[in-house]
């Protein structure tokens, strides 16, 4: 935050980005309900089912983290943050391994491998080991914020007031977390669903969103 900034336009500044965001999701999601409601969307796989529950899935914890920040509550927004991560990871899962795994999902017996599974969506989106480092770095940080650990208590001070300590350029990660996850899974039913023309839309939607916005600026 820029010197002389105060904490009004700091909170301001961020419910901008998170209002930004919120279109942006929105954006994406009618893409597939619209393509759904118009016959686009026909089940293929036995799979089917499961995928598409993560896709609603992915946008509902989304939405969820968008709105507690917009209303200030950034604690229980970063809590959110690993059952996003891990929706994303088991929707991929879902589509592409193996059926015992499909069956450990459905009965609830799966884990996602920190170690593993990343690497596994760096293959699928060409991303070199960006998915394979992020997920092995941040393993015991997601743990930490949605077991109420030290990553959250460490955020209970803004200087020497109690309250959310959560820094701007955090916040602005967690908001750019989610927009990937939903293009993410946005690309991966389009795809498997033969939507060219909304695999390109959420392409130029999420070009069109850029980076974050600096806050103060």
């Amino acid at each position: 935050m820029c010197a002389g900034n105060t904490k009004g336009e700091r909170m301001t500044n961020l419910k901008g980005e998170a209002d930004r965001y919120a279109r942006f999701g929105q954006r994406l999601e009618d893409l597939i309900y619209h393509a759904s409601k118009d016959g686009k969307i026909v089940y293929h796989t036995k799979r089917d089912d499961l995928f598409v529950s993560y896709w609603s899935l992915v946008f509902d914890y989304g939405k969820g983290i968008v709105c507690l920040v917009a209303n200030e509550l950034y604690s229980p927004a970063f809590a959110l943050m690993r059952p996003l991560v891990e929706a994303v990871v088991r929707e991929h899962i879902a589509l592409l391994g193996s059926d015992d795994e499909v069956r450990k999902i459905r009965t609830d017996r799966f884990k996602v491998n920190y170690d593993r599974d990343g690497e596994r969506l760096d293959k699928l989106f060409h991303s070199g080991s960006l998915f394979k480092d992020f997920l092995r770095e941040s393993r015991d940080m997601l743990h930490s914020l949605t077991h109420s650990g030290t990553a959250q208590l460490q955020h209970r001070w803004d200087g020497d007031v109690l309250g959310s300590g959560f820094s701007d350029e955090q916040v602005l990660a967690l908001l750019a977390l989610c927009a990937s996850a939903v293009y993410m899974t946005t690309l991966l039913i389009a795809n498997h669903f033969g939507l060219k023309e909304q695999r390109e839309t959420a392409d130029a939607a999420f070009l069109e969103l850029g980076p974050t916005q600096v806050v103060g600026k």
